[in-house]
């Protein structure tokens, strides 16, 4: 680590530290670079189970507060690095870098385009999968590298002592009454995945009566186990379906680059899932994905694969594990963001004229006056707790320009 780095003061902003994909990259990004040395806080806009699992020594580093106390936190703290998801931009993250010039502003998209983010207010985007840094060039108007997720692999690995099953079982992972999860999919395949002679079970936080409101509450009698797991718990489950000779199956309409995917193949868990978004880039063994416009048929086959034990392309055990970590290891992706974080690498796109004229189109579609208004919105409250709390020159700052971005964007 150089000497610059050690010195340096690195903030990691989270919107809450319940389960998702978010969260647990933050968190788990934030001890990462505690044990490189780094200076680090974690500020949460909310308590939640990842919280609880922090050691009382990390817990130091960890803070909640309103985004008018982040703000509050920034001015009467040394911080040299902002790291923001890009949704963050609807909490008010945009005007971070006009508030505190000095500090440098990282954003990373995890699934969403960076729609509000160019490099007026942070020094650099970086993509979580390749799949998204073209769409994130295009609206922000400048080169967004990608770095893949890293998984903790002192937590995800292979582990050939869990317990073994007697039949293969299919696990599948998310919160179930989330349209985006596809659960509804899932749903039509039980029968048939029974009939393939496996058990199924399913980690969901997602209630009996949450699954009633989308008429889906019968799922929950059919499968063999249905868990509400904490997080800290996941690994034991990946490697016992692992050992168990079955799989993962995911069925999102669209996904960043899913740690769900990520920390199950590096426990030798293979992955079934639809050919698109972050679960391509994840997939290691990706002819186990199926077509993303999905026919039932297709996707029994792929969970078939996976049970045959004379299918040569049926990746799996250590041999997945050992990949999955070589691709996504935690310690790669520290080191390429701590290479960002001491030399941002804004460059411009050369668009050609159909591109620039795409871009046109996209910044008017996404970052409109609706767009600005709603974020300008937002900020009112902020504004107003700056001046409960006595922050009447910060919120003066706000204010003004909160303005400017409503009228001259």
């Amino acid at each position: 680590m150089t000497k610059s780095m050690n010195n340096m003061s690195v903030l990691i902003y989270t919107p809450s530290a319940r389960i998702g994909g978010v969260e647990v990259w933050s968190f788990t990004f934030f001890l990462q670079l505690l044990k490189e040395g780094i200076d680090t806080t974690l500020f949460s806009g909310e308590s939640g189970v990842l919280a609880e699992n922090l050691s009382i020594e990390n817990k130091k580093s960890f803070v909640i507060g309103t985004f008018a106390e982040l703000i509050c936190y920034l001015n009467e703290n040394p911080v040299d690095i902002i790291h923001f998801p890009s949704q963050a931009i609807d909490d008010g993250a945009g005007f971070i870098k006009s508030l505190f010039p000095k500090i440098k502003v990282v954003v990373t998209c995890h699934g969403a385009i960076p729609i509000g983010w160019t490099s007026k207010n942070c020094d650099q985007i970086i993509a979580c999968a390749s799949w998204l840094s073209h769409s994130a060039s295009t609206i922000a108007g400048v080169n967004v590298p990608y770095i893949y997720n890293g998984v903790d692999e002192e937590k995800f690995f292979y582990d050939d002592q869990k317990i073994k099953s007697t039949r293969p079982i299919l696990l599948w992972v998310g919160r179930a009454n989330d349209p985006i999860k596809n659960f509804m999919l899932f749903s039509t395949l039980i029968d048939d995945i029974k009939k393939l002679g496996m058990n199924i079970w399913v980690v969901s936080a997602t209630t009996k009566e949450q699954l009633a409101e989308i008429n889906l509450e019968d799922v929950m009698t059919k499968v063999d186990q249905w868990l509400s797991l904490p997080y800290d718990k996941m690994a034991s489950i990946y490697q016992q379906v692992a050992n168990s000779g079955g799989g993962l199956l995911m069925t999102s309409l669209r996904e960043g680059l899913p740690m769900v995917a990520i920390e199950a193949q590096a426990c030798g868990c293979p992955l079934i899932g639809p050919r698109h978004s972050g679960i391509s880039d994840a997939a290691i063994n990706k002819q186990l994905l199926f077509s993303s416009s999905v026919a039932k048929v297709e996707v029994l086959e792929k969970i078939n694969d996976v049970i045959s034990k004379t299918n040569e392309n049926n990746l799996r055990d250590e041999d997945l594990s050992l990949k999955t970590l070589h691709t996504f290891g935690l310690k790669k992706m520290s080191i390429a963001y701590l290479e960002y974080y001491q030399h941002p690498k804004f460059k411009r796109h050369n668009f050609n004229m159909l591109i620039k004229l795409k871009r046109l189109v996209a910044r008017f579609k996404y970052e409109n006056f609706r767009f600005r208004k709603n974020i300008f919105n937002n900020i009112q409250p902020v504004i107003i707790a700056l001046d409960k709390n006595n922050e009447g020159k910060l919120a003066k700052s706000l204010r003004l320009i909160r303005y400017k971005y409503l009228i001259f964007k």
